[in-house]
Order: structure tokens, then C-alpha cells, then sequence
């Protein structure tokens, strides 16, 4: 186990069970992220995953996983899975109990992958951050790039005293399914930008992170005049429309 990489592991089985139940895994191919010594790996196999991917970066756990899961449909992948293709898996579902300090990375690096339903354990304030809704404390870009890409269901909190090591914040499991929206690097940036100031007006959150006056002019007095902690998925999507 090893502190550097994120490495806290679920103990309770039946919450194990309830994520590959949830998933649906029965004659699905997962891919799952940082299986460690396969604890949720094995509750896929017994949910009847017909084969799982398991990308583990610890080549101490992925010989683990190697010995321990011999002649059972598992393949293990020894690897970093921010740095992996897409198109060298052929996958139906995704799954992994995501180290907390690259939650963020692996949430966004999903949008490459093509997967009917993907299940993970985060921390539960950024989970909690991922179903906010428009004017409510802690929306945020992390809430409207979320609910721009996926359908998002927070599923349960999950309590700390359940992992070893103990984390010092409580986990949530979530639920996502793509929503198809894709979005080019300007919209990044608007958004970004917008969310970078969430509270000043929609002028000034622009103008301070750079936007020239005469462009966003184009938005209008109303528009201009909001507050990006208010904004709709929609309205977002509109003003990035509006400055391409």
C-alpha cells in the first residue's frame, strides 16, 4: 500500500458488491481503474463481468492481481491510466474506488472512452460538487463540466471508517453516463473563464480573465448582467456559442 499513489482500500463487502450490482456487470467487459489487490475486481467477476481490465499503475499490486486472479478473465494492465488510448480497449462499463487527489484527471479523461455506464468512489464534497445545481453553494466549473458530459447520480456517502487507511474525508459512489455534449477548447476556456469569478457578473468575470470589451458586447445587457453561480447549463452553452 502505498500512500503516494492514493491508496485507500474499501473493506466492506457488501458496499463492494453494491457497486458491481449497480453496474450491471454481467456479461460486460469493465475497465477498471486502480483495482489495487482487487477487491472490487473480484465482486465484478462474481457479479458475472465477463472480463475485466484492470489498470493498476503499482507494479507491486498489478503482480498481486496477476497472481491472484490467474486463469480468471482478468487482464492486467500495468500502467498509469491518465496516460492510456482509448482505442486500445474495447469496453462496455467502467469502474474504480479513484484516488482523490486525480478525481478531477480521470473524471475528464472518461470522456474519450465509449462506455454505457461508469461507477466510481470519489471524495464525497467533490461528488457533492459534481450534482450542484445552478445557485447553489458550490456550483462551480467542476459542477457545469460534469453535467455538461455525463448524467450524474450521486448513489450513497460512504464513510471514511470504512477504508484502510482511514481517509480523513468521506467517500461518495457515483453513477455517470455520457450525455454525448461535446464541447471545443474555446468553450473550455469560456468556461473557465466564467467560473474563474463565478460571483462578479458575467462582464466582469469575463473582462477579468482577459476578454476584451468589444467582444463580449455581443452578449447583451441581460446576459452580461448575470451571475455565473446562476448560470443553466444551457445559458453557459449559449454565451460560449455567442464568443467563438
Amino acid at each position: 500500500m502505498r500512500k503516494s499513489l492514493g491508496q485507500n482500500f474499501l473493506n466492506d463487502k457488501n458496499i463492494l458488491a453494491k457497486e458491481a450490482r449497480l453496474l450491471e456487470a454481467g456479461g460486460k467487459t469493465v475497465l477498471e481503474i486502480g483495482p489495487g489487490d482487487g477487491r472490487l475486481t473480484e465482486q465484478l467477476l462474481i457479479a458475472g463481468a465477463k472480463k475485466v481490465i484492470a489498470v493498476e499503475k503499482d507494479p507491486r499490486m498489478a503482480e498481486i492481481l496477476n497472481n491472484r486472479f490467474a486463469g480468471k478473465p482478468v487482464e492486467i494492465v500495468n500502467g498509469d491510466f491518465l496516460e492510456t488510448n482509448p482505442a486500445q480497449f474495447k469496453i462496455d462499463r467502467i469502474a474504480g474506488n479513484i484516488p482523490y487527489y486525480i478525481s478531477s484527471p480521470i473524471i475528464f479523461k472518461l470522456k474519450e472512452f465509449s462506455f454505457e455506464a461508469a461507477i466510481l468512489m470519489v471524495q464525497d464534497e467533490f461528488a457533492r460538487k459534481m450534482v450542484t445545481k445552478p445557485g447553489e453553494p458550490g456550483y462551480g466549473r467542476l459542477s457545469v463540466t460534469s453535467q455538461l458530459f455525463y448524467e450524474v447520480k450521486y448513489v450513497q456517502k460512504v464513510p471514511a471508517s470504512l477504508f484502510t487507511p482511514a481517509p480523513k474525508v468521506n467517500s461518495a459512489m457515483i453513477m455517470l453516463k455520457k450525455t454525448g455534449v461535446e464541447v471545443d477548447e474555446n468553450a473550455e476556456n469560456v468556461i473557465r473563464a466564467l467560473f474563474s469569478h463565478k460571483n462578479k457578473t458575467v462582464r466582469n468575470a469575463l473582462l477579468d480573465s482577459g476578454y476584451e470589451k468589444a467582444r463580449i458586447e455581443v452578449l447583451g445587457a441581460p446576459m452580461l448582467g448575470m451571475r455565473p453561480a446562476k448560470l443553466a447549463l444551457r445559458e453557459i452553452l449559449e454565451i460560449c456559442r455567442k464568443l467563438e
